[in-house]
């Protein structure tokens, strides 16, 4: 272990001569918190139709029982106690992460929780993107972010590799970067999970520095940490957990005293506290828990973007040849589909520019495919960020969703050159088209919040989106146009939404000949069906998914 006795007896000394504010940081009260174990986990649709009435016995977990406290603005507050005592989840449970089973947490101001280092770090992107992208997720504007990036980098003595990726950084580097960009958040109260060990030990002086730099500031500080001689220099007060109850909270020689002797005690039984059977937690006082929007809309899509942004870079960062092959996918169904429905099955008769409809056809349906498939998985495969940051869950999917629109507009390039190439004159219905695409990406959104709910519930839930999308493609005029089925199947066809965003993309971008969505389905007042039903599955996912945020991470 790394003594640092003069840093601490300065942080000490310091601590002593600063007298804290009265008013209140943060308050929990009789909280508590439990996590469920049933003893069989129906994961799948399959299973809970052919167990439709069984709830099923399971165990309860108690991780905090009855925990009250407040913390002072300007404390600087330890949090300690053994190995499954209840830290962590004290923690998620104030930054927000987790939704408490009864009492409640107030904060004031704004958190901002590092229950790990590095959190939304990804190993192909360079520094620079990572820093951007993790200050903008613990709270910070991309433009600040960007200002600021030159004194990470300073403070985690990584000029020299900006430009590397960080799987090429050691373990060291990459902890350090992290803990820079954590100084850098303008929040009013941080909590630090284990996160002092971060470097050499030169740069672990600097780290204490900067924690005597956050009492000066005022901040209010959590720290939660195995270090007893931190804790008794930098702790204003300190809070001991057992067995997910509070039993001490005061002076912090008095209580990591009562600490080691809980740690030393034979007969004090070690790790997390005695499961349950048969019951289940309390209902919450108070849904205080992760949101699927959050309050903040300007946030909210701040963070959407960053996402999609850095999935998008990721996906074409390298090579050039990543676009080309989203081009050709499409491209390439289109040549298999041209030859087969013009040459056997003849539905190009009597279509004006057939090729050009099929493409368009084709590189939308690629778009909603691709959207709605992948944002299946987006809430499970983004588990390790949900449990350690208080970010809406609704920004996954979304940004999910708006990285797939961002290809839309690659390929719809692709799909102008070859539209000019065929003689298809550019109208002033072409301006129909933006708004064509954002109906669609509204039920697009619509489908990726819902299906992304569900799967953390239901695990067979893409392979029943896999069958329903090879449904709806053949229901959908794609390789074939409305005006081709007889006119008493049209009207029905044309309730389904994508049927008639293509039969108006048809008439607007290609043959103005054609008829438009309207008239096709009957008139104006039928229209509104296939829009209805484009309101009902956004309604439909924004309430799947709000239901589903509170217990999100726990169920990952």
């Amino acid at each position: 272990m790394l003594h640092l006795t003069g840093a601490l007896s300065s942080a000490e000394t310091e601590r002593r001569s600063v007298r804290p504010t009265p008013s209140t940081s943060i308050s929990a009260r009789s909280v508590s918190k439990a996590f469920r174990l049933p003893h069989q986990k129906y994961t799948t649709v399959r299973e809970r139709v052919i167990h439709p009435f069984s709830s099923g016995s399971s165990e309860v977990l108690p991780a905090l029982r009855d925990v009250t406290f407040d913390i002072r603005s300007g404390e600087f507050l330890g949090i300690v106690g053994k190995n499954g005592s209840g830290k962590s989840t004290l923690l998620r449970c104030l930054s927000g992460i987790y939704r408490v089973d009864a009492g409640e947490i107030t904060v004031q101001g704004r958190l901002a929780p590092f229950i790990e280092l590095g959190v939304g770090f990804n190993e192909e992107l360079t520094a620079r993107d990572n820093v951007i992208i993790n200050a903008v997720m613990l709270g910070l504007t991309p433009s600040e972010a960007r200002r600021r990036f030159e004194e990470v980098i300073a403070f985690a003595e990584l000029e020299d590799y900006v430009d590397l990726k960080l799987k090429n950084y050691s373990s060291g580097m990459v902890a350090r970067l992290a803990f820079s960009v954590t100084l850098q958040v303008d929040a009013d109260v941080l909590v630090f999970d284990e996160v002092l060990a971060v470097g050499d030990v030169a740069f672990e002086w600097k780290c204490y520095e900067q924690f005597r730099r956050l009492r000066r500031e005022g901040r209010t500080v959590l720290l939660v940490s195995h270090d007893m001689e931190a804790i008794e220099g930098f702790c204003d007060r300190v809070l001991l957990l057992h067995e997910g109850e509070l039993v001490d909270v005061g002076e912090p020689a008095e209580v990591v005293r009562e600490y080691r002797r809980l740690a030393e005690n034979p007969n004090v039984r070690l790790g997390r506290p005695r499961a349950r059977r048969d019951q289940v937690p309390p209902s919450p006082d108070k849904s205080s828990g992760p949101v699927a929007f959050g309050g903040d809309f300007r946030r909210f899509l701040t963070l959407t973007w960053t996402l999609a942004a850095a999935n998008f870079k990721l996906r074409y960062l390298d090579s050039a040849l990543s676009y080309f092959w989203a081009v050709m996918r499409p491209l390439a169904m289109f040549g298999v589909l041209y030859l087969f429905f013009t040459e056997v099955g003849r539905f190009d008769n009597g279509v004006e520019h057939y090729p050009a409809y099929l493409l368009t056809a084709l590189v939308l349906w690629t778009y909603f495919n691709q959207a709605t498939q992948t944002a299946t998985h987006s809430l499970v495969q983004s588990a390790p960020l949900l449990r350690k940051v208080a970010v809406p869950r609704g920004v996954i999917p979304i940004s999910v969703a708006l990285t797939s629109l961002f290809d839309l507009c690659m390929n719809l390039v692709a799909v102008l050159v070859f539209l000019f190439a065929l003689g298809v004159e550019p109208r002033l219905s072409w301006l129909e088209m933006p708004l064509l695409i954002a109906i669609l990406t509204v039920l697009v959104s619509g489908v990726a919040m819902l299906l992304s709910a569900l799967y953390v519930r239901f695990r067979d839930m893409n392979q029943i989106w896999l069958v329903m999308t090879q449904a709806l493609f053949y229901a959908t005029p794609i390789f074939y146009v409305v005006a081709s089925l007889p006119d008493s199947v049209q009207e029905a066809a044309l309730a389904n939404p994508l049927a008639a965003l293509f039969t108006e993309m048809r008439h607007a971008l290609i043959d103005p000949g054609a008829p438009s969505a309207a008239a096709a389905i009957g008139g104006d007042v039928r229209l509104v069906l296939p829009f209805l039903i484009v309101t009902g599955v956004l309604a439909l996912g924004v309430w799947v998914l709000r239901r589903a945020s509170p217990v999100v991470a726990e169920n990952l």
